[in-house]
């Protein structure tokens, strides 16, 4: 079947419905009926959205030992850069709230009576 005959099939509700039914009883899988019509898996799952009574479950990932360890250490080196840059966000509003006290102080031109200095 070429793609642009895929594009213009369209399937009946009464058939979508008949085929999450089967789903649902395991009669038939999901990658089954995807393969069988030749229809994307993630339009089955809508239909199974839509039409089914079950919930589809979720994802399941399977990790090893030593990569739950480096998401572990990840997510704490992600916190420690979050504080380390609030750090910063503070020292940076800091210094500008004494670059603008002492414009205030000494004027405008504080910053050439500044740079003379050093």
């Amino acid at each position: 079947m070429t793609v642009e005959e895929r594009r213009r099939r369209r399937f009946s509700e009464s058939f979508r419905k008949e085929q999450v039914r089967l789903i649902e009883s395991g009669q038939r899988k999901l990658s089954e009926v995807s393969q069988l019509f030749e229809v994307k898996p993630e339009s089955v799952k809508k239909w199974i959205a839509r039409y089914g009574t079950k919930e589809l479950p979720g994802q399941v990932i399977i990790q090893t030992q030593a990569e739950v360890n480096r998401i572990k250490e990840l997510e704490k080196q992600a916190t420690h850069y979050k504080e380390v840059i609030g750090e910063q966000q503070l020292e940076l509003l800091y210094l500008r709230e004494c670059l603008a006290l002492a414009q205030e102080r000494l004027g405008e031109d504080f910053e050439k009576k500044i740079k003379r200095r050093w």
